[in-house]
């Protein structure tokens, strides 16, 4: 629903940057009309291409997007997706079911959770 992120993939890159922005989770996702994933924008991409001195308001979606992102089933365990985030190094994961449609985003923070971390008890 709405705590997704989401644009399609001919979207100006003004309201992709505002897409990421509502929610705060740092990417969107590129959906098809019929809500199947087919590529994700990170802040990390916004910065590659500002960094490279490219006007990111003349490119769409399409143009940044990483196309096939990495995903994690419904049924998953966290602790499966949590492995797919350390080996990629990655925070955030879509959840797709078996034909690629979404189903939700899954952060880091949803995992091991917002609080102070404390290691060893300190």
């Amino acid at each position: 629903g709405e705590a997704v992120p989401k644009v399609s993939a001919g979207t100006s890159m003004e309201k992709a940057i505002d897409e990421i922005n509502r929610l705060e989770l740092g990417t969107t996702l590129v959906i098809t009309e019929d809500k199947i994933l087919t590529g994700i924008i990170t802040d990390g991409d916004i910065r590659r291409i500002v960094a490279k001195k490219k006007n990111i308001f003349e490119l769409t979606v399409e143009d940044v997007m990483t196309k096939n992102p990495r995903t994690v089933g419904p049924d998953s365990p966290a602790y499966d997706a949590l492995n797919i985030m350390e080996h990629y190094q990655i925070t955030v994961l879509p959840i797709a079911n078996s034909i690629g449609k979404v189903e939700g985003i899954l952060h880091l923070h949803d995992i091991l959770g917002k609080g102070d971390f404390k290691f060893n008890g300190r």
